[in-house]
């Protein structure tokens, strides 16, 4: 590790800026933004029309899935000859979290929102999860074998080589907002990914601030060696859509987040990485997509390894199924759930669950709508009461 110590205020404005991380939040729990006279001349420049557009966007607007007028550009809806039923299969994002609120019990929201809460139930159900080295909790209430309450502490455990690598995420955090990633350190500094040595000091003064509700601190994980050829060094994750019924959970959908190496996670908002479309039956990848609205494009091998993507089947793929399901079926109050499982040198490991879940990752990537006749049916089951498509 190289001895010099930066601590420039734009390295904490990328990494540590907690008003741009709740803003960028907000923005990421409301429907996407985009400006929509740009893209109009997109749509009437690609269909060769002015108004051609228009008799699709009114149908996706109005109808079951209620699309914002953004959310019709973002998925690119213009530039496929779609038939209705096709285009009032689309959800936007206001729509989906009512559809989510009745398939789900808010009393069993809580491993989706507490990290740490997660992680015990799944090593109580045996379902493999990443390693936690530490928690910091500034509010002194939780319990861990490796509890740090205080920045000194904070700081003696970045002071020892021992803790590296490390990744760290809020216990509260979500979109992987807040998340660090550092390589090795000691001795007073360490290497934070994407920003250089800092002051362990001023790292853990940092994670302070930034962790109202607390940091786990865990063991990076490596990905698994067929995928880092592909993908790259960074821990690729699948994203499953479990619907739970009278006879248990069943997958729904599935999709796969593709990072570029200069990313620390595979978030598909982080600049270039892309999602691909997965086949439940055989785990290979169909169809991959990088960008939204006029820049969304469909690739098929991967812009730094040079890879193809496209039909590149995805190691231990039934296991991690088995697991989702397996996992899924510890939270039967959550009726609709999204898992992120990793796949990693150690095989698949479950990194979280939301309640519900955003669907966009599934529509972007299958490019089809969520409300498939098996969803719709799900819906109906759980109560929803809005108007929906024909099973």
């Amino acid at each position: 590790m190289q001895q010099q110590i930066v601590s420039e205020e734009s390295v904490f404005d990328a990494i540590f800026d907690m008003t741009a991380t709740e803003a960028r939040r907000a923005d990421m729990d409301r429907p996407p933004k985009l400006p929509l006279g740009d893209a109009i001349r997109a749509a009437a420049a690609e269909t060769g029309s002015g108004t051609a557009w228009l008799s699709g966007f009114w149908r996706t607007v109005s109808g079951p899935g209620k699309l914002s007028a953004a959310e019709y550009f973002y998925y690119k809806l213009y530039a496929a000859n779609r038939t209705e039923d096709a285009l009032l299969r689309f959800v936007g994002k206001d729509m989906q979290s009512k559809m989510h609120v009745a398939c789900n019990d808010v009393r069993w929201f809580a491993p989706s929102t507490d990290k740490l809460f997660f992680l015990s139930a799944m090593l109580g159900a045996g379902v493999p999860v990443p390693k936690t080295l530490a928690v910091l909790d500034p509010t002194h209430r939780r319990s861990h074998p490796c509890l740090i309450t205080g920045i000194d502490a904070m700081t003696a455990f970045l002071d020892c080589p021992e803790s590296y690598p490390l990744f760290a995420k809020p216990i509260d955090g979500m979109y992987s907002l807040g998340t660090v990633a550092l390589t090795d350190g000691g001795e007073g500094q360490a290497h934070v990914r994407g920003a250089g040595n800092l002051s362990t000091r001023e790292i853990a003064e940092n994670l302070f601030r930034m962790g109202k509700a607390g940091y786990l601190l865990q063991r990076t994980m490596l990905p698994d060696t067929h995928i880092a050829d592909v993908f790259g060094s960074t821990l690729a994750s699948v994203r499953f859509l479990v619907l739970v019924g009278d006879d248990g959970p069943v997958i729904e959908s599935a999709v796969v987040k593709i990072p570029r190496s200069d990313n620390i996670a595979d978030n598909f908002w982080r600049p270039g990485n892309m999602v691909g479309a997965v086949n439940m039956e055989t785990g290979c990848i169909t169809r991959v997509i990088q960008g939204t609205g006029s820049a969304l494009s469909e690739i098929s091998h991967h812009p730094e390894t040079g890879h193809q993507l496209v039909g590149f089947r995805l190691p231990d793929w039934r296991a991690a199924a088995q697991m989702c399901v397996r996992a899924a079926g510890t939270l039967p109050g959550l009726r609709t759930q999204s898992w992120d499982v990793a796949l990693t040198s150690k095989g698949p490991v479950a990194l979280e669950v939301n309640w519900g879940g955003d669907l966009n990752l599934h529509q972007l990537a299958h490019d089809r709508g969520a409300l498939t006749p098996t969803f719709t049916a799900h819906l109906r089951r759980n109560g929803y009461k809005g108007k929906l498509p024909a099973e």
